[in-house]
């Protein structure tokens, strides 16, 4: 096993024992799993299990007691199915490999350690095989390991234990833009730099001000006013992922090159020839985006106002471009106070990214809204399909 975990004592444990082991990702996977499949011949199969990684240089206790298992239904020499294995059925690729079933065997005092869990997993499945064929599980092998293409700069433990693993295949080549880190395109650049793209490129011209602290997610750098704001992203972000780059540039029509290669767009600004701009050029260059915005003002002593999300295809480009604010600002409304409090901020973003990965099929999507609104005083939830 060629990675610095197998230095933890509770794998190393294994890998003394000889047990052919591999990490994969956030897995620990057990090659070289003997069994009796139900007609009684010999197979091979593996056994895998989330980490658990409390930091990225400590292990800690197995998840929970479930391993997956990648082969048929183990049998005992007769004919009969092994019990109490569990039934769950799943479909989670890890690495080249296919796991097809949960397996569920817990004993009372369950599992302190991974080297507890394999034994007693390992010993279940292949006693049968080893009984009958002079098999065993400790061949001591080694595997080539697939190359870590992995975004992130810490082993994906989240995606790991939700089961998710396949669904971030969807969205894993895409190489996503943020124009505009202001409220908003803060919370989209946090939720995507979180999420498995391949890389993001992020824009804006601005420095970073004490009103922009009330809205930033996460922590504020209180040394960081009057800093660049894609310096105070990059710094904030970068120890997390690779793929990163941030431009401090305003975006305008003639910045066709600075897109090349990318495959969806968060559009995050609040001026509205900018955007005029920004979503022609966009739209010239057959890249989907979405387009953000609120408009929220105090009524009666209370804010209330909407929250827009529009989704901008080769399909919709031509009503959606209707339906987002283009002109300048009219003098008086360059007066007006734009009310943008964080937490609109963070569900505009959200409902943006989940309505992206909604496109790519990493969420269901029934309604198909190419354009929804939000409306704060009421609650509802309406758009156009």
């Amino acid at each position: 096993m060629s990675n610095a975990l197998e230095n933890h004592d509770d794998l190393k444990q294994l890998v003394e024992r000889e047990y052919a082991l591999s990490i994969i990702g956030a897995h620990l996977v057990v090659n070289d799993v003997y069994y009796l499949d139900s007609a009684g011949a010999l197979q091979k199969a593996r056994l895998a299990a989330p980490l658990n990684l409390p930091t990225p240089e400590t292990l800690g206790p197995p998840v929970n007691h479930q391993m997956y298992w990648s082969g048929s239904a183990p049998h005992y020499a007769n004919g009969t199915a092994i019990p109490k294995l569990g039934s769950g059925t799943i479909a989670l690729p890890i690495g080249d490999t296919t796991y097809k079933r949960h397996l569920s065997n817990k004993p009372p005092e369950g599992f302190a350690t991974y080297s507890l869990m394999v034994e007693h997993y390992v010993s279940l499945i292949s006693a049968p095989a080893e009984q009958k064929f002079g098999v065993s599980a400790r061949t001591g092998a080694t595997y080539d390991v697939p190359p870590d293409t992995s975004p992130f700069k810490v082993r994906d433990t989240f995606s790991a234990r939700a089961e998710i693993t396949d669904l971030n295949q969807l969205v894993a080549n895409d190489h996503i833009a943020v124009i505009g880190l202001g409220g908003t395109g803060g919370f989209v650049l946090d939720f995507i730099v979180k999420t498995p793209v391949a890389a993001i490129d992020a824009y804006d011209f601005d420095t970073f001000k004490v009103h922009n602290g009330f809205r930033l997610p996460g922590g504020v750098p209180m040394d960081q006013f009057g800093h660049l704001k894609t310096e105070v992203m990059r710094r904030k972000y970068e120890p997390f992922r690779h793929g990163l780059t941030f431009h401090n540039k305003r975006i305008g029509a003639t910045d066709e090159a600075l897109f090349a290669g990318i495959s969806f767009a968060f559009v995050c600004i609040d001026d509205g020839e900018a955007r005029a701009e920004i979503c022609e050029m966009l739209t010239r260059l057959n890249i989907e985006f979405i387009d953000v915005g609120m408009g929220v003002e105090k009524e009666e002593g209370s804010l209330d106002g909407l929250i827009r999300t529009t989704l901008f295809t080769p399909s919709t480009a031509a009503k959606a471009i209707r339906v987002v604010p283009l002109d300048r600002r009219t003098e008086k409304g360059a007066y007006r106070t734009f009310v943008q409090i964080a937490e609109l901020n963070g569900l505009n973003a959200a409902i943006a990214v989940m309505r992206y990965k909604q496109l790519r099929g990493f969420y269901t999507d029934d309604a198909g809204y190419w354009h929804s609104l939000i409306s704060i005083g009421s609650s509802n939830w309406i758009g156009e399909a």
